[in-house]
């Protein structure tokens, strides 16, 4: 972590900064090592960084933190450490409320984004960062091994979902990585359908998308099933949206771009006439956000390098009939792509 600061401190230089005032938290823990639950504020300047933090966190952010902890107990007083600052570097996710107090109360004059500095020291991750999210995806592929063996017919989506929070907890997570998505028969052509209380059905398509939060980075895996045995209709697609996820795992390496890659899947859909129930983005980057850079879309150019953890997601959503979505958290490597979620795909 320590590296992390100084190139952020390096990085002040380069965009004629005063200081750098993170606010969001994946930020603050990135660059400090502590996650104070009731926030805190990482100011970093030429002479180094310190973390602010309530006065009812600052036993816990000393024992976490790797740079210094400064205590305060009105925004007052913190807005009084910020005086003398005139141009500052800042989020693009802080309020405008923030910035308007920011600017009354400690006299900040100017303000400049910084976030594609925060976006190049995060999305490439460290050999640290990497065992720590591969351990996350071994708690998503327990978790997603249980969910198919508890979807029966007769029992509510939130039933499975439920289980499944249970078992990824007691398996190390810290919590589900986002609401668990359990979606069966019409509810399965919902990209977002989280569990619900309908009951599963026989015949029912059944998309299973679930992650696990541990220590504080993410994972994330889709898996669709049927509950008996498949129509044809649903063989046909299950079969078109495996092989597009397959094909892009595959082809992902470093040098080519996010949209060469999403192109790959959405190819091979729009060749066999469901181009138009191919709805989203075919992935996005994982780490300590569940959706973070760089988003495996048709409007990203990053080229994708050694280090960046993506997931590939291809889906076909048909309204009123069901969806089938196939998904891994992987990392590009030199040689290409390394799957982190591993749990079979060839489930119909």
């Amino acid at each position: 972590m320590k590296e992390r600061v100084e190139k952020l401190i390096e990085s002040l230089e380069k965009n004629n900064l005063d200081a750098i005032f993170l606010t969001k938290a994946p930020n603050v823990y990135y660059f400090s090592g502590a996650s104070p639950l009731a926030g805190g504020y990482l100011l970093v300047t030429k002479a180094g960084p310190t973390l602010y933090v309530p006065e009812l966190e600052y036993e816990m952010a000393k024992e976490e933190s790797i740079v210094d902890v400064e205590k305060f107990k009105r925004m007052d007083e913190l807005y009084e450490k910020l005086k003398g600052i005139e141009v500052l570097g800042v989020e693009g996710t802080i309020s405008y409320s923030f910035i308007a107090d920011l600017k009354e109360k400690a006299k900040i004059k100017e303000f400049k984004k910084i976030d594609d500095t925060i976006k190049e020291l995060r999305i490439i991750k460290s050999r640290e960062e990497l065992e720590i999210i591969e351990k996350a995806c071994e708690i998503a592929d327990k978790a997603v091994m249980a969910a198919i063996e508890e979807v029966t017919e007769g029992k509510r989506e939130r039933e499975v979902a439920a289980k499944v929070e249970y078992l990824m907890k007691m398996n190390g997570a810290e919590k589900p990585a986002f609401d668990t998505i359990i979606a069966s028969g019409y509810r399965s052509a919902l990209p977002h359908g989280v569990a619900s209380d309908k009951r599963i059905e026989k015949g029912d398509l059944v998309v299973i998308d679930l992650g696990a939060l541990y220590n504080h980075y993410n994972s994330d895996i889709t898996r669709t099933i049927v509950v008996g045995s498949p129509s044809d209709k649903q063989k046909e697609i299950y079969e078109i949206v495996l092989e597009a996820q397959k094909k892009a795992v595959e082809a992902a390496k470093p040098g080519m771009t996010a949209k060469e890659l999403d192109s790959i899947a959405r190819d091979i859909i729009k060749e066999y006439g469901y181009g138009e129930y191919f709805i989203h983005s075919l992935g996005h980057g994982v780490g300590l956000e569940i959706h973070e850079w760089p988003r495996i879309s048709q409007y990203d150019e990053t080229i994708l390098k050694e280090g960046m953890v993506i997931t590939i997601e291809p889906g076909i959503y048909i309204p009123k009939f069901g969806g089938v979505r196939i998904e891994d958290t992987i990392v590009i490597t030199k040689s290409g792509a390394k799957r982190l979620t591993k749990t079979e795909r060839e489930l119909i």
